[in-house]
């Protein structure tokens, strides 16, 4: 009962906040920092698990209810990479890189502390992940001894596999993943409200890559096998510009407008 009446009086507050609502959408980019958490620590003392550094972008927009509180909402592109290498002396000679593409939204409650020219907050919340897409390049040595020392590439996918086009099948992909999002960062004021944004962030994945399942495409291998429960989190930069709206001098505009056209018509 308590958690009802806590998002009863959070929606109520936030309705209240509606007239005076402000807008600020536009874009944003920037690098990334990935790390990978896998569940199983006797897949990490076979091999060397790199972190990752790769890249987001995308388009966000802010609803300010009032000065110090706002709800950020973003959809972006992230691309993460995985390096891998067999540990010496524990398995044959293997290496894999791999890429994966994700469509992310995060949604965020943004505590503002405002000043001019920079405004600064701190912000958290949920973070849906679906993924896109997967390339990767994989050697072994018996890869090796049938392409004559050359790595191959293949393409994900994520129902039957068809080998003569390179792909390779994740049979219990977990498409939809979930997390938590925390950060911080400032506003700097520029051109008619508009802002520029400089944004620091945490990403916690809950959710694994994939199930128990692995298809066939990547175990039928001597000195490597693919291993996708494990999660990925991130660390975020970001620098953006946002186009400034404000909902309440829109309507003002519109009605003095009306006004304006009944007096001619007298």
């Amino acid at each position: 009962m308590k958690i009802r009446h806590f998002h009863f009086i959070f929606l109520f507050c936030f309705a209240a906040n509606v007239v005076q609502a402000q807008y600020w959408m536009g874009f944003k980019a920037g690098p990334s920092f990935i790390t990978h958490d896998y569940r199983y620590q006797t897949y990490t003392d076979s091999f060397n698990i790199d972190n990752g550094y790769n890249f987001h972008l995308g388009l966000i927009m802010t609803y300010v209810a009032s000065k110090r509180f706002a709800v950020t909402t973003e959809l972006n592109y992230e691309r993460r990479s995985r390096t891998l290498s067999s540990v010496p002396n524990i398995v044959d000679s293997a290496s894999s890189i791999f890429n994966t593409h994700y469509l992310t939204s995060p949604i965020l409650l943004q505590v503002n502390f405002p000043g001019s020219p920079q405004s600064f907050y701190v912000s958290a919340g949920i973070k849906l992940n679906y993924w896109l897409a997967g390339t990767g390049t994989m050697y072994t040595t018996d890869i090796g001894n049938n392409t004559g020392g050359a790595a191959i590439d293949y393409t994900v996918v994520f129902n039957e596999s068809n080998p003569s086009q390179n792909q390779k099948s994740i049979v219990d992909a977990n498409r939809l993943q979930y997390g938590l999002s925390a950060g911080a960062g400032f506003y700097l004021d520029v051109f008619r409200g508009d802002r520029m944004l400089f944004d620091f962030r945490y990403n916690f994945t809950h959710s694994n890559l994939g199930f128990n399942g692995v298809s066939s495409d990547f175990e039928n291998m001597l000195s490597y096998y693919e291993n996708f429960e494990y999660r990925n989190h991130s660390i975020t930069v970001s620098v953006g510009y946002l186009l400034y709206y404000d909902s309440q001098l829109k309507r003002k505009g519109s009605s003095s407008i009306k006004g304006k056209k009944s007096k001619k018509r007298k």
